[in-house]
This record gives structure tokens, C-alpha cells and sequence, in this order.
């Protein structure tokens, strides 16, 4: 990723953070779930460390190698 792009990305998510506006986050564990979650239309996704490493059959807390 470019560092435009990144910023681009950067911006584009700061400005779904409107004041008097909650930006409601759904969480993904996986691919599939992330790709439910963006058909539904949300913004954004995000991700959790917990459910992440428990679809991998890991415990979570850094046991996950890179």
C-alpha cells in the first residue's frame, strides 16, 4: 500500500466519524464473516484479537505467530 493510498484510506475513515453520529463498528473474525458484513452494508469492519485467534483453534493474547 502506498502512502497515498494509505492516507486516502486514513481520511475516508476519519470522516465516518461524524459528531452526534455513532460509527458502529461489527466485528469479523474471518474473511467470510468480513464479507457478510460488507454486503450488509457497513461502513467499516472491524476486527477482534479474540474471535480472530478463537477461528484459528488459538488461544488469544499474542499466542498467534505472524
Amino acid at each position: 500500500m502506498t502512502n497515498q493510498h494509505q492516507h486516502a484510506t486514513a481520511t475516508a475513515f476519519r470522516a465516518l466519524h461524524t459528531p452526534g453520529t455513532p460509527l458502529v463498528l461489527p466485528n469479523a473474525w474471518d474473511i467470510a464473516s468480513a464479507r457478510v458484513v460488507e454486503a450488509a452494508g457497513a461502513a467499516a469492519v472491524a476486527t477482534t484479537s479474540a474471535g480472530l485467534a478463537w477461528a484459528l483453534g488459538a488461544a488469544d493474547g499474542d499466542r498467534l505467530p505472524r
